[in-house]
């Protein structure tokens, strides 16, 4: 949920290193299994437990998506303003002192989630009564936080601490999938249901603009942003 809160740097300072680049392994870093409407499974069967004698699924040819969709997911438009500094005209302070300069970034929409693929597999049951399904992660990958237009180190910083403050605490710089991850449950008859595994990223979309030292808002460039921030297992028809 969005809180509001403006990201600042001062152009002067030291640019910090990006905290938790790489978040640490283990079962908290992975989300349960996401299931979509068309998924052939049978309702409530789906686990992150499946039984041993489950059969195993298949590595799939595909092509891995780098922006799969993920069930659930909504956009929220973000009521965003400039903010109001100090000495900037139509403030309580229009003859106030001189400014800062400062870069900040806003997000104005949150959209959609999605997943970058790492590994597919699948299960086909030609039976005619649901079986036990098992799916095993074993090909990894990385996802890297990035923006759709060329920005400095200054402004990538600035991107992460708002993501994490204002969007999602859980974002990352780099993200690298882990093996062994399990998911299953039962498939219906005459029926293949597909698994993919990946980290998913969360997307926004906002601006970067200067403050300058007239107090006068400035060179605002409009971009995507995205940043990894859990892993996990999709499963579809």
């Amino acid at each position: 949920m969005l809180v509001g809160v403006t990201g600042l740097l001062m152009l002067a300072t030291s640019v910090p290193a990006f905290a938790a680049d790489e978040p640490t392994a283990g079962t908290s870093r992975v989300a349960p299994p996401m299931v979509a409407d068309d998924a052939p499974v049978v309702p409530g069967s789906v686990t992150d437990n499946p039984s041993a004698g489950a059969v195993t699924g298949s590595d799939s040819s595909a092509a891995l998506e780098e922006d799969a969709p993920i069930p659930g997911e909504t956009e929220e438009v973000i009521d965003a303003t400039d903010p109001v500094f100090p000495g900037k005209p139509g403030s309580d302070q229009p003859n106030g002192p001189i400014c800062d300069r400062e870069q900040f970034v806003r997000v104005t929409k949150n959209t959609k989630n999605t997943m970058a693929v790492k590994y597919k597999t699948f299960v086909k049951n030609d039976l005619s009564y649901a079986v036990d399904f098992k799916f095993t992660s074993k090909k990894s990958g990385t996802t890297t936080m990035g923006m759709s237009v060329t920005v400095s180190g200054e402004v990538k910083v600035l991107w992460l601490g708002k993501l994490k403050v204002d969007v999602n605490g859980n974002v990352s710089k780099s993200w690298t999938s882990e093996l062994g991850i399990e998911t299953g449950g039962k498939v219906k008859a005459h029926s293949t249901v597909n698994g993919d595994y990946g980290i998913m990223k969360e997307n926004a979309y906002g601006y970067v603009a200067t403050r300058y030292s007239n107090c006068q808002l400035s060179d605002k460039q409009y971009m995507n942003v995205w940043a990894p921030y859990k892993e996990g297992w999709r499963l579809s028809s």
